[in-house]
């Protein structure tokens, strides 16, 4: 028994650390993450620099909303062309948009509708990128190895927010934003090279004349087809919606009621990126039975930082509690990628992929704007005491209908094989 476990590790490392295909690819999406990461801090300052605190929602905005409208599009692109073709284009756009904006900052040329036409299209970009990113990982680890593939890309991701916090602040300071969104430029153009680099079999695919609104409705079809995706895809987008949102209100809130300002939430949130990188170390060697219970389960690691928090524990426990909350985003994230790459038709994962997304995009931020009212209201314990509550029912719940209907280790996806063949 424990040389055959042996023997089905060994294929995992030797995939994950030396596959030459992977290893190029994801040292490109490490580069290119750690760009994505200078971006929040380095375009809010970029905005106040061209026109004030009230351009800064809007540059915000502008890029946050064609991820939204457009990422379902982006789902029917990576399923219906070459997934490689689509990302590289993805790549150029927004090298593109970001070099242009840092060159306008750099040169005191830069004006508000700029920045808010170029993040746009910077935006469109992502929605483009992210689901078709999805689909290209079975095509280069075999399925058994998906997990861990995907634990390395989100440790790799969330490794690069917590030294991006400093790095972005450095940049900011000594050669202003402009120089920052020129290095994220360049961050993109690397991720557009490494694909290049790679050796795959064409991914062409027939959909005769079907419009790209009717490969949208064809997914919508197949994930209401389909009870174990949609049954997660609605508890992650609920999870955003009913605890992330309004703890995402509250949080600085209490912070500032409890633990004396801003000091004590920048702490919180840091221990909590150092439990995701502890997560996706987990997510590397775990292999659990059932993914699918396994994914929606460890939810219940966030009830008691939630309780604590609303409690007024001492801020070292509070802070403690928060390890656990970064570790679960990290392992939900990584199995629930793995399941929609694994058990979903090949041609089907990015469309997957972007209803993944979708709920995010859309219920956090609609959960941003009625949370605050609300915390004004009732008070930020309240509200997470409310949100610890809605965790542990809806987690039972969902957790009950996995055991029943999700999908299990041991069971042959109905994808084909077609990961491991482009791998060995």
């Amino acid at each position: 028994m424990i040389s055959t476990k042996r023997a089905r590790c060994q294929p995992q490392r030797s995939v994950l650390l030396r596959h030459q295909p992977f290893r190029l690819y994801f040292t490109g999406q490490a580069l290119s993450t750690f760009g994505d990461s200078l971006v929040p801090l380095t375009i809010a300052f970029a905005a106040l620099q061209v026109g004030g605190a009230g351009a800064l929602g809007l540059v915000l905005a502008a890029n946050r909303v064609p991820i939204a409208v457009l990422v379902l599009f982006g789902g029917a692109l990576g399923d219906r062309w070459d997934r490689r073709v689509v990302m590289v284009g993805a790549d150029v756009l927004r090298c593109g948009t970001q070099a242009i904006s840092g060159l306008l900052l750099v040169s005191g040329q830069a004006e508000l509708w700029h920045l808010v036409v170029l993040q746009a299209l910077a935006g469109a970009g992502t929605a483009v990128f992210t689901p078709a990113a999805a689909g290209l990982v079975p095509e280069l680890v075999p399925r058994s190895a998906l997990q861990q593939a995907n634990a390395l890309l989100g440790l790799a991701t969330n490794t690069n927010k917590v030294v991006s916090i400093s790095v972005a602040g450095v940049l900011v300071a000594a050669a202003g934003p402009g120089v920052a969104l020129l290095v994220d430029a360049a961050t993109f153009a690397t991720s557009a090279c490494s694909l290049l680099m790679l050796r795959l079999p064409v991914q062409a695919r027939e959909t005769g004349r079907r419009s790209l609104w009717s490969e949208v409705r064809s997914g919508a079809r197949l994930v209401a087809a389909t009870p174990w995706l949609r049954a997660m895809l609605a508890y992650s987008a609920l999870l955003q919606a009913l605890v992330i949102g309004p703890h995402m209100v509250a949080g600085p809130l209490l912070a500032a009621q409890l633990f004396g300002g801003a000091g004590a939430w920048a702490t919180i949130g840091v221990v909590q990126a150092v439990g995701s990188i502890l997560g996706g170390a987990v997510a590397l060697r775990w292999r659990p039975r059932q993914p699918l219970v396994a994914a929606l389960g460890v939810g219940v690691l966030m009830v008691p930082y939630l309780l604590l928090f609303a409690a007024g524990a001492p801020l070292w426990l509070v802070a403690a509690a928060a390890v656990a909350v970064g570790a679960q985003g990290a392992l939900f994230l990584a199995v629930q990628a793995t399941l929609i790459q694994r058990w979903m038709p090949d041609d089907a994962v990015s469309r997957a992929a972007a209803w993944s997304q979708l709920g995010n995009l859309v219920l956090l931020p609609a959960s941003l704007a009625v949370a605050g009212p609300v915390v004004a209201e009732v008070g930020g314990q309240a509200v997470l005491l409310v949100g610890a509550a809605w965790l542990v029912v809806s987690t039972f719940v969902a957790v009950a209908s996995a055991v029943r209907h999700g999908p299990r280790n041991e069971e042959a996806p109905p994808a084909a094989e077609a990961g491991g063949a482009a791998a060995s």
